[in-house]
């Protein structure tokens, strides 16, 4: 375990040492995209920016990252470019939420999980930030209406904290919030957030003691 803290304490160095470079949003969905998803979400998946549709034609968006199942694969009019409701995943926004306002993204999110699929679960959406937000702070905007449809926030090398709607971490009305508070187990708790979302979504069995050996 010691090996694999490092390996993501390594990581959380990193992404914070090229945002620091760049300080470019642009940029920062680039890093997310290439090192936070790339090396661990399985294969069967595609992400990009990008609009997000239901059967209905209502579109949402944009978001920095959706990611989907290549079963649904994105179109692409001009350099817009639109995923299905029924093959997202999940889906991101990379802010200075120091700045930038949740409450806002809490209505994205919403309108996100209104939109209609066939399968019933509403449609995860996550917060991350490479600045940092307390806590207390975090939490209470998670636990208040304006951010109820929001999943998660990641403040990359410094915490998270998670929605556990999916129960993951046990019974959601007994454990409704998870919290890393380490820089390196929060990035890792991230990662494994969205990898069990995507092996669920690709029919893959998946568990807790897969999470000792991200």
């Amino acid at each position: 375990m010691g090996t694999i803290t490092e390996s993501f304490g390594n990581l959380s160095e990193y992404l914070l040492a090229t945002h620091q470079k760049t300080k470019k949003r642009a940029s920062d969905v680039e890093l997310v995209m290439s090192r936070m998803l790339k090396p661990f979400l399985p294969s069967g998946m595609r992400w990009g920016t990008g609009t997000v549709t239901d059967f209905k034609d209502r579109q949402v968006g944009p978001f920095d990252i959706v990611a989907g199942i290549e079963t649904f694969p994105p179109f692409s009019e001009g350099t817009a470019t639109t995923f299905l409701a029924d093959g997202v995943v999940f889906a991101l926004q990379i802010r200075n939420w120091a700045e930038s306002d949740l409450t806002q993204f809490g209505i994205l999110a919403d309108q996100l999980k209104k939109l209609e699929r066939q399968k019933k679960e509403t449609l995860p959406c996550l917060a991350v930030s490479f600045e940092s937000l307390s806590l207390p702070e975090l939490s209470q905007f998670l636990k208040s209406k304006a951010g109820q449809s929001v999943d998660g926030i990641l403040c990359v090398g410094h915490h998270v904290i998670l929605r556990n709607s999916l129960g993951l971490y046990g019974d959601p009305e007994h454990v409704p919030f998870v919290t890393e508070q380490q820089g390196p187990e929060s990035l890792k708790a991230f990662i494994f957030f969205l990898l069990q979302l995507s092996q669920t979504a690709l029919g893959l069995p998946f568990g807790l003691a897969d999470y000792q050996h991200l």
